[in-house]
């Protein structure tokens, strides 16, 4: 891969995560019967809005416990930042 290439690449990387985290953050800007409204299509698994709604009630309780005692994923990295490899200068 030419070092263009390898810019493009991390351009589209960066760009396609920023959408998703655009998407997350408003997704959980909803309450939670809004956000099963907006999930729910007919034949859906769960087969109701309001099943929908009390999974993301329970996601919800379940991620914010896993905040408060230190074991949300999003607190803990599988390597140490010295642990990464290091780049080598283009």
């Amino acid at each position: 891969m030419t070092p263009e290439q390898d810019e493009v690449r991390r351009q589209a990387i960066r760009a396609a995560g920023l959408v998703l985290a655009q998407a997350r953050a408003e997704r959980d800007a909803l309450t939670p019967r809004e956000a099963a409204e907006a999930a729910f299509y007919p034949g859906h698994r769960l087969g109701s809005i309001d099943a929908i709604e009390a999974l993301i009630i329970r996601q919800r309780a379940e991620a914010d416990e896993q905040w408060r005692n230190g074991t949300h994923p999003y607190q803990r990295s599988p390597r140490s930042a010295e642990e990464l490899p290091r780049q080598a200068a283009a």
